[in-house]
């Protein structure tokens, strides 16, 4: 068992990760089920970039992934791998709404996201670990994985 399972902060973190995934499943599930794009017009300066990702089709892209990663921090499915995909998101909200448009909504949702995602990325961050080496060589995905699930089962 790790020291973080015994730590009475994995109750923390449950509840950053449970109310990050409620978040985004929120966000998410507002378009994909009530078709809900918001009005960019009231937006400031972030409006035109908004409006662009729109009639792309990015903004829908990322409104479905949101209800999928949101999904896998539920129901604790793959959560190192969805933070990391959520970080891409979060940077671009946390940029927008911090530098961008500075309102006090955004100014809140920047925040947020940047404590929630950071913390969550903290708490996570030993599966990361081997990211950080130096010095690597060519390893397949396959022989990675499993890799890890013979260490997990030493422990």
């Amino acid at each position: 068992m790790h020291a973080a399972e015994k730590s009475p902060w994995k109750y923390l973190v449950l509840w950053l990760r449970l109310y990050f995934a409620i978040h985004y499943l929120a966000s998410g599930l507002n378009f994909v089920i009530f078709n809900f794009v918001p009005d960019f017009s009231h937006a400031g300066r972030v409006g035109p970039y908004l409006h662009a990702m729109a009639d792309i089709g990015f903004y829908q892209v990322i409104k479905y992934l949101e209800v999928v990663l949101g999904t896998m921090l539920l129901f604790n499915l793959a959560v190192p791998l969805a933070l990391i995909v959520m970080a891409g998101i979060s940077v671009t909200i946390i940029y927008l709404n911090l530098f961008i448009s500075p309102a006090p909504r955004q100014l809140f949702t920047g925040l947020q996201e940047l404590l929630l995602n950071g913390a969550l990325l903290l708490a996570y961050g030993g599966y990361y670990a081997n990211f950080c080496r130096v010095k690597t060589r060519p390893l397949w995905f396959w022989d990675g994985v499993s890799h890890a699930s013979r260490a997990e089962t030493r422990e």
